[in-house]
């Protein structure tokens, strides 16, 4: 009503300036239809509505997600019974929620391993229809109900506290050699009831390597463990398992399972005759890109060589032996140490040639290979320059261009050779100052190695298929509730009330009464 309020005073407010020169000679008859007509003109204009506001029903949604099956037995049909009672309240349909939106009934047994609302929030706001959110209050992006129609509410049913512990988080490397230690990475939480003591097992293609005791934790109290295991004599891809014995309510989030490739040598080297930041940042990014166990060499001193980060002692003949062995091998500094390159190496093969004392380029560009869909979007007015050496030779690819002083002709500084198996030749050096400078040029930096690291091992048969993360749901490991029981939402929501602008009548009413006090004012003599 208070847009009608404000067309009244608006029609008022017309009227009294039109005969306010008249004072009360006016005629009250010609007042009273300026006043109607510039009243019905001011609510055609804003679009006033001809009824009391009629909301759109609400939709009833409900949480889908397989938390429900850490809560206490019935608190799923519990969740059915509110979604279904809001239906017989006015609700419109229902929809089911968590890894997707789609259209019920709901299920005998709820299995989503996410719970996000955006498609939801999305939809409603399309439509300005507010929603009844039936959760458990276990919602990943719940800073997106604020954005809901008004008149929507959230309905969440609290399950009585259990005792629990599940894994959380399950890092583990990706490739290992027999005889390596490694390091794996545990997060364990409680449950609402927090949890009693437990033992956690690893296994290693079927065998126990190693095994812990998590201590009693406190309600969605959180425990982190660090495992050394030694890998046994076992190559190939093997199973490795975290399991927590029994002894509690939930048994679904007591095992995390991830792939661990064994080999008897390294299947990925990087040797350096020259170590430098170059190196240290690209043996990263391989680490990341590559699912084998990959080594690390560096030649500190003449004929004396160190592994990996500890910086082991290891002898000429281990680094040789890796260099020919290697499924996929990174040659940095001097790239003819061990003898030509190709006919040493029986892999994929990277060559990084330092470019001491040689000109500085900047990026200009990518050139028409393999890499030009990775490489083309990345801000490369954004870099700093390059030292770049001489151009490889032979025929080859152009995968990233340069120019010195951003003028003159283009030299290409990373080489693609395909054949079985492929080779690169990188003759820039530099690349440590856009990691080292963070933001985009960091992430320039781990795009370009990574496709180089990509590229040059997708053609190799011992890189094997793409690297597998273990992938723990979270809706699976016991968490507290993130949201509250009660109306949220900011958005508009659709009123049906019928308004002013499709009442043709209501403008044929305001244009009468404006006629007719014309007409009045020229009987009367007035213009």
């Amino acid at each position: 009503m208070l847009i009608w309020a404000l067309a009244l005073t608006l029609g008022l407010l017309l009227a009294a300036l039109s005969y306010a020169r008249l004072g009360t000679g006016a005629p009250r008859l010609a007042v009273a239809l300026r006043a109607l007509g510039g009243t019905l003109a001011a609510a055609l204009l804003f679009d006033a509505p001809l009824a009391p506001t009629r909301m759109l029903a609400p939709w009833v949604a409900l949480d889908a997600s397989a938390s429900w099956t850490l809560a206490e037995d019935g608190a799923w049909r519990r969740a059915v019974s509110s979604a279904d009672s809001a239906l017989a309240a006015g609700g419109d349909s229902l929809l089911l929620i968590g890894s997707s939106v789609r259209a019920g009934p709901a299920p005998d047994t709820p299995a989503d391993l996410a719970t996000r609302v955006g498609p939801l929030v999305e939809q409603a706001r399309a439509l300005g229809r507010p929603i009844v959110l039936v959760t458990d209050g276990g919602v990943e992006d719940a800073e997106r109900l604020a954005d809901l129609p008004r008149g929507s509410q959230v309905v969440v049913l609290a399950a009585a506290p259990r005792s629990d512990l599940g894994i959380a988080e399950f890092d583990a490397p990706r490739g290992s050699v027999v005889g390596d230690t490694l390091e794996l990475r545990l997060l364990v939480r409680a449950g609402g009831a927090g949890s009693t003591p437990r033992t956690l097992t690893v296994t290693l293609g079927g065998r126990e390597v190693a095994s812990a005791t998590v201590d009693a934790l406190a309600p969605y109290g959180e425990g982190a463990l660090r495992l050394p295991v030694i890998v046994p004599a076992l190559e190939g891809d093997q199973r490795l398992a975290a399991v927590l014995d029994g002894g509690d309510a939930v048994a679904v989030n007591d095992r995390a399972e991830a792939t661990l490739r064994v080999s008897g040598t390294a299947s990925v080297a990087l040797v350096s005759t020259a170590p430098d930041q170059d190196a240290r940042f690209a043996l990263a990014v391989l680490r990341g890109t590559q699912r084998g166990a990959v080594r690390a060499y560096w030649r500190v001193a003449p004929g004396q060589w160190r592994e990996g980060d500890a910086l082991r002692a290891v002898p000429e003949a281990v680094v040789r032996r890796a260099v020919e062995q290697a499924s996929l091998v990174v040659l940095h500094g001097d790239t003819a140490y061990f003898g030509p390159p190709r006919s040493r190496v029986r892999g994929a093969l990277v060559l990084m040639a330092p470019a001491e004392g040689g000109d500085e380029h900047y990026v200009s560009g990518v050139g028409d290979s393999p890499l030009s869909a990775a490489l083309g979007d990345l801000p490369w007015d954004q870099l700093p320059p390059l030292r770049v050496g001489a151009p490889a030779s032979g025929q080859s690819l152009a995968a990233l261009l340069t120019r010195r002083a951003r003028r003159g002709a283009e030299r290409a500084v990373v080489s693609l050779r395909e054949g079985a198996p492929r080779t690169v030749i990188v003759s820039a050096g530099g690349f440590w100052r856009w990691r080292a400078r963070g933001g985009r040029p960091g992430d320039a930096f781990d795009a370009v190695w990574g496709s180089i690291f990509d590229w040059v091992a997708a053609a190799s048969e011992a890189t094997g298929p793409a690297r597998e993360r273990p992938i723990i749901a979270q809706e699976l490991v016991p968490r507290p509730a993130v949201v509250a029981s009660g109306p949220v939402g900011t958005g508009p929501a659709r009123d049906l009330a019928p308004r002013a602008r499709n009442a043709w009548w209501l403008a044929a009413l305001a244009l009468l009464a404006l006629c007719a006090e014309w007409m009045m004012r020229r009987r009367i003599g007035w213009r």
